[in-house]
């Protein structure tokens, strides 16, 4: 029945060989899992107590892959101002945080002097 899906058979009967059976209390082994149907994205596998012979039942089974999430260039958290403002910047070095923390160190009682112009009357 083709490739089975990469190995996606593989990973179901793993899967359920570490449920028990609830008749006889036994694992399932792979010989007691089915394959009966193979389509575009989904597997469809009987699964069967190889000890008593009693059946789980059928299994419709996915396998397609979630698609790969986009990694973000920015943090979540950003607003769309955050972005406009920042994006193809470079990150802050640990020489930019030195240099900041100097520059609030050495900030004297006339610090409001470096605060920007608002345009407004006080």
């Amino acid at each position: 029945m083709g490739n089975l899906h990469g190995g996606s058979f593989q990973a179901i009967q793993e899967y359920f060989q570490q449920k028990e059976c609830r008749f006889c209390s036994h694992s399932f082994t792979s010989d007691g899992i089915q394959l009966l149907r193979e389509e575009p994205g989904v597997l469809v596998v009987r699964v069967t107590c190889k000890t008593c012979g009693h059946p789980l039942g059928v299994a419709i089974v996915g396998t397609t892959p979630k698609p790969a999430r986009i990694q973000s260039q920015h943090p979540r958290d950003w607003t769309k101002r955050d972005k406009e403002r920042l994006v193809g910047k470079p990150p802050i070095s640990y020489d930019d945080v030195i240099a900041a923390h100097q520059f609030f160190k050495d900030l004297d009682t006339d610090w409001h002097k470096h605060l920007p112009k608002t345009g407004r009357a006080s």
